[in-house]
């Protein structure tokens, strides 16, 4: 409520703001424009008693990214090959986002815990407890560009599995608990199956 009015003087001057609760970005057509928008967001804080963030408050280009809760936001390579022959959906140049790195290493920290393979638990129960955290974590960033990500994350964490109900890393546990029992009897959360274009697909089939 506090920050309301900064929002609608940004925007009455014509930045492109996007805030939630103290964070923002305002996204600008020249470095130019974003000094001057940083100059106009100081003092309209400053009017509000409020005071920007000094090591937190950047202009950055595109190319390289910046960070916005939660997320990398970055532009993409410039493909050579003409947009007609990209079968994967990637366009050249355009921006995307991404679950930062931290973010990332919190969700395989969180699994880590959970499955040492001293936990005395079951692979179900262990599940129960995991699957939380996994929905949690997917549904935030399914829209984001993940599905590299979520892939490899996967199968991941499904070795996480085996290792602790077999107690080493190398196992046979794709023999007793294959990854369709894991998905299947157990339950366990599928991220690649949360992205909405390919949970649409399994929707349809199913």
């Amino acid at each position: 409520m506090l920050l309301t009015p900064f929002d609608q003087e940004m925007r009455r001057r014509g930045y492109q703001l996007t805030r939630y609760a103290d964070d923002w970005v305002i996204t600008c057509s020249s470095k130019a424009q974003a000094h001057a928008a940083i100059a106009a967001a100081t003092k309209i804080l400053t009017a509000l008693g409020v005071q920007l963030h000094p090591q937190k408050t950047r202009i950055v280009h595109v190319r390289f990214g910046f960070e916005f809760l939660g997320y990398k936001i970055k532009r993409g390579r410039q493909l050579s090959l003409p947009a007609a022959k990209i079968r994967s959906g990637v366009r050249s140049g355009a921006l995307y986002a991404y679950p930062r790195e931290r973010s990332v290493q919190r969700l395989m920290d969180q699994v880590r815990r959970l499955t040492q393979r001293r936990v005395p638990l079951r692979t179900r129960e262990l599940i129960e407890r995991l699957n939380p955290i996994l929905r949690g974590w997917g549904h935030y960033y399914k829209r984001s560009h993940v599905r590299k990500l979520f892939n490899r994350l996967d199968r991941w964490i499904v070795r996480r599995l085996w290792s602790h109900r077999f107690k080493r890393w190398r196992n046979t546990g794709w023999k007793a608990l294959p990854t369709a029992r894991l998905y299947g009897e157990f339950g366990l959360v599928n991220l690649v199956q949360l992205i909405p274009s390919i949970a649409s697909q399994h929707a349809a089939s199913s």
